[in-house]
């Protein structure tokens, strides 16, 4: 045989075991990005149910592959942002009411917050408790009320 034909028989070999090779890489990555992809616009759904709306939208171009809407958008931030708008900040406070309605529907929040509450109404009284400790009168007044921060001390480094 043709020492000609032998080569190129083995270099149509190689260059398809070399495509199958490069072809199996590529579908890896193309998968990984996929992944990305649907947990991009997993995040996306989560984030616009809580009262975002610039954030998603970078999001979802991302997830359909919309780079040059993306890159408008982000262009937009930027402005708002430089602008000292108070877009951002509205969008946050939405944000903020959605995640705090959310805590008080549940048993579990609404113990969390009272908790909180309670942590923080305690703090100022536990602080002033030992000012009027010099006076007997005061002292005993202000007992009654720091025994519920005292309570609630023991509850919160648990949880941390």
């Amino acid at each position: 045989m043709n020492p000609t034909v032998v080569i190129w028989i083995l270099a149509a070999v190689v260059a398809v075991l070399i495509g199958r090779e490069v072809g199996k890489w590529l579908y890896g990555e193309n998968t990984k990005l996929m992944a990305k992809k649907r947990a991009a616009q997993v995040l996306a759904a989560k984030l616009r149910d809580n009262g975002l709306k610039l954030l998603p939208a970078l999001l979802e171009d991302f997830a359909v592959g919309d780079v040059q809407d993306m890159v408008e958008k982000i262009h937009d931030v930027a402005k708002l942002v430089e602008s000292g708008s108070d877009a951002i900040e509205k969008e946050l406070e939405q944000t903020y009411e959605n995640v705090l309605a959310r805590k008080l529907a549940t048993p579990e929040g609404m113990a969390l917050i009272k908790a909180k509450i309670a942590e923080i109404e305690g703090a100022p009284a536990a602080a002033s408790a030992p000012a009027p400790a010099s006076a007997a009168a005061p002292t005993t007044a202000a007992a009654p009320a720091a025994a519920p921060a005292v309570a609630l001390t023991p509850a919160a480094p648990a949880k941390s």
